[in-house]
């Protein structure tokens, strides 16, 4: 059997075909008229939203000091330039670090974070004094970093390390190498809880040498290995060298140490020059 679609209903089809094709049509128009009108009240929103942070918003009502015992907390706080009522994103952390660790010496490291959503702390870690640096002005005092704490000291305080043979004023490139050896020979003697040393000469890099507990000079030649050697000849010190008298420890070679008695004192053949920086030729 067969079946004919009459014209009319032909016609009826094809018409509801183009007529949801018209609805589909504008529908479509009408979103793409919604669209942009959405993404504009979507940025305003976002816009709002982030200018109500910046202004109403996670503003500093707590300033926080961690690890102080030397300053007063007021004039640390205005040296940062932090203030109260400040937006928390708006504060300058890199700066406040830079200028507390620039205006007080005995500040060894600061750091400043934001804490949310109302306060800014601000850790402090206090220098240690360590040694000292004969230099033309008298001794000046440098912390376990190598940070200058004071100058022109007319002493050296008790059971503290000099150092001979860099300045901390003029800061030429050697001076600069020499702070650096400074500051590896430092950590290597907290690492190896070196105690009781009393000199160290950096006047020749090529022939370092260090004096233990006014009685032991400790030659330990150039850099090389140069933490190795420190470690060998205070193992040597501390556990096999006399108790008593003057002794000469020769750790220039690693991996071997060499020891004899001495009849003077170590500091006769190095020269107690206070402030020059170096040791009198003459007396080398």
């Amino acid at each position: 059997m067969k079946f004919k679609i009459k014209k009319t209903e032909k016609k009826q089809t094809e018409k509801r075909f183009v007529d949801n094709a018209k609805k589909k049509q504008r529908k479509a128009n009408k979103r793409r008229r919604v669209t942009p009108f959405l993404i504009v009240v979507s940025v305003f929103i976002f816009a709002a939203a982030v200018y109500l942070c910046l202004t109403m918003l996670f503003n500093v009502d707590r300033i926080i000091i961690e690890g102080n015992t030397l300053y007063e907390e007021r004039k640390l706080i205005e040296t940062s330039g932090i203030e109260k009522g400040e937006n928390l994103f708006e504060v300058n952390t890199a700066y406040a670090e830079d200028k507390l660790y620039t205006v007080y010496s005995y500040i060894e490291e600061v750091e400043v974070k934001r804490s949310f959503p109302n306060a800014v702390k601000i850790k402090i870690t206090e220098a240690e004094p360590f040694s000292v640096i004969e230099e033309a002005d008298g001794y000046t005092l440098v912390s376990t970093g190598g940070k200058v704490l004071e100058r022109g000291l007319e002493e050296v305080p008790d059971r503290m390390l000099s150092v001979r043979g860099l300045s901390t004023i003029t800061s030429t490139e050697d001076d600069v190498k020499r702070m650096d050896l400074m500051k590896r020979i430092i950590n290597s003697m907290k690492t190896f809880e070196m105690e009781n040393y009393n000199f160290l000469d950096l006047s020749d890099t090529l022939e370092i040498t260090m004096i233990y507990e006014n009685r032991v000079k400790v030659v330990l030649g150039n850099e090389l290995e140069l933490e190795y050697k420190l470690q060998f000849a205070d193992n040597v010190i501390t556990e096999k060298l006399s108790k008593t008298g003057y002794q000469l420890v020769d750790a220039s070679v690693p991996g071997e140490i060499m020891t004899k008695e001495m009849t003077v004192s170590p500091w006769d053949s190095l020269g107690r020059v206070t402030g020059t920086g170096y040791a009198d030729e003459d007396e080398e």
